[in-house]
Parts: structure tokens; sequence; C-alpha cells
């Protein structure tokens, strides 16, 4: 490849990074032949089928294949994806066939750098108006087999509150799920300080008063002690029903299917709807614990299996058989101080290629 060629694969794999991840943390590799790019994954095999952890790879994956697409459409190039494209090497998650001239810039590619989670608890409104929504709408509708649900309604809301403060509350009262939540959490960077990989404790919109209390819930001991007089369902409530609560607007994607390229598809479609709403100036938070947890697969990931058939038993009740994967709230906040970062594009592509 030209010089100039590899200045854009830069740029575009700068971008695809910038994708959202559940820890903050792209488990990823990029190599380019000809003009395909071959994603691996860097553990030896994705974790297993029907689990939430899958689910959360999946997603992330779509999320940066979409950031890619967009990215690569500002230089006319068609970013055309493969998901899993040979079962007998596990760790090719995907194959982006790159195809120049064949595509107009897509406007979202400014988005890509302004968009970050924002953890504020309160997100203040107007909601959305109608041409507002139906941007968001569209974004979604990309992907057909992808269905975004507005839980704005106080009588669907409340049910979902429901389920959502139920799951987050698992999160501090079950040590697996308590070992996962905090050990995505850089401590040693201190509050004011970012980090490549992993979260910044700054990140997590936590309240200057409550930060040391935090800092000490990561030991367990200290978790299982505080539980004993309700802190796991106070922090449940503090983590997502508040803020959900109190949120002008509440999402909600589904799939009719959980196969492996519907949760990839719906990390591409929460990314675009992602970066639309940045355009709108809105910021967004994703809550997926509910719907991730109701997998059948969870409850041999963590979840106890009373919680995993409670909330599939109750986003059956909600929703019918659609099959929840992704929440979120969306609302006007201000820019938290610290945001997650990011490695360079050469921590990510092999060398070997220039």
């Amino acid at each position: 490849m030209s010089q100039l060629d590899q200045d854009r694969l830069r740029l575009i794999l700068e971008s695809a990074i910038l994708a959202p991840s559940a820890d903050n943390h792209h488990r990823v590799r990029f190599r380019l032949d000809q003009d395909t790019l071959r994603v691996t994954y860097t553990e030896p095999k994705l974790p297993p089928p029907g689990g939430y952890n899958r689910a959360l790879v999946l997603m992330s994956l779509g999320a940066l294949v979409e950031n890619l697409t967009i990215a690569a459409s500002r230089f006319g190039i068609r970013a055309v994806p493969s998901l899993l494209p040979d079962p007998n090497q596990l760790d090719w998650v995907l194959s982006i066939h790159l195809k120049p001239d064949q595509t107009v810039a897509d406007p979202l590619w400014e988005m890509i750098p302004l968009r970050h989670t924002n953890r504020r608890v309160f997100f203040r409104g107007p909601g959305m108006v109608h041409a507002e929504q139906a941007e968001l709408d569209a974004a979604a509708q990309s992907f057909p087999d992808c269905q975004l649900n507005w839980l704005d309604d106080s009588v669907i809301r409340n049910p979902v509150l429901r389920l959502m403060r139920r799951a987050e509350t698992e999160r501090f009262r079950t040590r697996a799920l308590h070992e996962a939540l905090f050990s995505a959490i850089h401590f040693e960077t201190g509050w004011r300080a970012s980090c490549p990989e992993g979260l910044p404790p700054g990140a997590l919109g936590v309240e200057p008063l409550l930060r040391p209390v935090f800092a000490l819930l990561r030991h367990w001991p200290v978790m299982r002690l505080a539980n004993l007089l309700g802190a796991h369902y106070m922090l449940g409530w503090r983590a997502c029903d508040l803020p959900c609560r109190l949120a002008p607007n509440l999402g909600l994607l589904t799939v009719k299917h959980s196969d492996d390229q519907s949760v990839f598809d719906v990390g591409r479609a929460f990314q675009r709807i992602w970066l639309t709403a940045t355009s709108q100036g809105r910021v967004l938070q994703p809550m997926p614990a509910s719907a991730i947890f109701a997998l059948e697969g969870a409850s041999i990931e963590g979840v106890p299996i009373d919680t995993q058939r409670s909330l599939a038993d109750g986003w059956r009740t909600t929703l019918g058989e659609v099959i929840p994967l992704m929440l979120f709230r969306i609302g006007f906040a201000k820019p938290v101080p610290v945001v997650a970062g990011r490695g360079g594009a050469e921590v990510y592509l092999d060398m070997d290629n220039d």
C-alpha cells in the first residue's frame, strides 16, 4: 500500500477502536491482506453461545464495525463485513472487504470522536420531538432484524425499571458479577485521570462524597458485609432506577432471534443510534444488564438461576416473544470531566502490514 493508503488505514482503525465496549477493552487485532481486513480475537475463542458475555463481545464487535464502516466512507471506501467467516478458526471473528470508490461519505463520521458514555445521575429534558425520534428510528432500521422500542410511557417504563433494578442489584449481591463489574475499573489511575484500557473511576459519575465508600466496595468482604445492611438494594436503585426514572427518554433494542448475526447487528444499530443522538447534542448511557442477564446461558456465567428466570419471565410478560438486548437512556447533561481513553491504532494493527 502507498503511504497515503497507510495513513487512511490508521485513521479508519482509530475510529473503529473508539467504539464502545463493556469494559473499554477491545480484544482484537487487525491485519490487512490486500483489500481485506482480517480481524482476530486475542482470546483463544469467543465466550460460549447463549451467554451474556458472548452477547457483549458481539455487540462490541458490531459497534466497532459500524464505526469502521462510517469512517471508511469518508474516503469513498465501502466496508463489507463477514462475521465469523471460518468456523475452523475460532479466533478469526471478522473479515472486512474494503471496496474503494463505491460509497459516499456518511456524515456521522464527525461524531465518532465526540461520542462518550455519560453516567451523570441527572439527564435533563426536553424529550425528543417526533422528527428527532424518527432520526434514531431510521438509524435502527438500517438493520432490519433490529427493532427500536421507546419506553417513555410509565405503563411500560415502570415494569422495565423493576427488571433493571433486579439486575443491577444482583451485580452487587453476587460475587462473580461483583468481580466482573469492579475488575474493569482502574482505581490506581485516581479520580481525575483517564486510562487507555479499562474504566477510569472519574468516568463513572460517582459523587465526590461517595467515592471513598465506592472504592472500598470493590473488596468483596466489604461488599458482602455492606449487603447485610441492604447496600445492594440501594446501589441497584442508584445505578439504574433513579437515573432511568428521571431520563427524558429510555430506549430498547430487541431482536426476534439471539443468533450471532442478530446480536452483532444490534451492536451496529446501537452505535448508529448513539452517534445520531450525539449529533443532536444529546448524551447516552447504555444499561444492558437486565436484558443480557435474562439470556438462557447467563445462568452458567454467574447470574443466579432464579434471577435469570425472573428476568426472562418479566421481559416475556412485557414484550412477548422478542428478545431484549440493549437498554439505554438519553437526555441532555454536562460533559463528564473524565472519559475512557484508547490506545493508538498501532496497538491493534499487525505491523507486518507496513
